[in-house]
């Protein structure tokens, strides 16, 4: 599960996650590459409300539950012939 903690570089892992956080008006870059701080500490550099913040998190960590149930429901398809 996603939260405040959680590191920028290793969310950045997942597929898709990009998209999401350009998509939501939030870099997570820095001149180096990924953010090298936690989740929480790039929305409070990005000046993002509190709340607005909270609403990123629970977004964010939803969609990457769907994209972890997506994988193990195709993992377990049986193989194409």
């Amino acid at each position: 599960m996603i939260n405040r903690d959680s590191s920028v570089e290793e969310i950045m892992e997942i597929p898709g996650v990009m998209t999401f956080f350009i998509e939501n008006g939030i870099s997570p870059f820095s001149c180096a590459g990924s953010f090298p701080g936690s989740l929480g500490k790039l929305l409070e550099l990005k000046r993002v409300s509190p709340e607005k913040q909270e609403a990123f998190i629970k977004m964010l960590s939803e969609l990457v539950q769907q994209k972890l149930n997506i994988e193990t429901s195709v993992g377990s398809l049986p193989p194409l012939k």
